[in-house]
C-alpha cells in the first residue's frame, strides 16, 4: 500500500498568537508525519518560522478497500512463500537498524510498507536481480 505524501505550511511569528503553535502541534500529533522544515523569514506577513510539513496519508483506494483497518494482516496468507522470506529478511534489517538507532521498529518501515516493497520490487533497466 503507497503512502501518499501531502503537504503543507504553517507560519508562526514570535509575536502572534499561541493558537497558532498550537494548530501545528495538533496537526504533527494527528497525522503521520515525513518530513518538516522549519525556515526563518522575513516577508509581507512579518518575522517568523514557516514550517512545511510533508505528511502521509494511504490512499484512498487502499483505505477503501478494507473493511476494518485495525485489522492486523497475516503476511504468511497475503506472501507467496518466497515473498514471505524476503520479508522476514526485511524485517529483521529493520530490527537492526532499529536497534542501532534508538527507535521503535515502526519509526524505520512499518510491516505495511515492508509488504509494499516486497510485492512491488523496484525495477531497473539493464539491470539484473540478485537474490537477498
Amino acid at each position: 500500500m503507497a503512502l501518499l505524501t501531502q503537504y503543507t505550511s504553517f507560519f508562526i511569528s514570535p509575536f502572534g498568537e499561541q493558537s497558532v503553535t498550537d494548530e501545528l502541534n495538533i496537526f504533527l500529533r494527528s497525522h503521520r508525519i515525513v518530513n518538516v522544515e522549519k525556515r526563518l523569514i522575513d516577508g509581507e506577513r512579518g518575522t517568523g518560522w514557516v514550517f512545511l510539513v510533508e505528511y502521509g496519508n494511504e490512499g484512498a483506494k487502499a483505505a477503501s478497500n478494507s473493511s476494518n483497518p485495525s485489522q492486523r494482516i497475516d503476511y504468511r496468507e497475503v506472501l507467496n512463500a518466497d515473498e514471505y522470506r524476503l520479508f522476514e529478511k526485511l524485517r529483521a534489517l529493520r530490527k537492526e537498524l532499529a536497534e542501532k538507532s534508538g527507535i521503535p521498529v515502526y519509526a524505520v518501515f512499518t510491516n505495511e510498507q515492508l509488504g509494499y516493497m516486497v510485492k512491488n520490487p523496484p525495477t531497473f533497466p539493464h539491470y539484473q536481480s540478485t537474490k537477498i
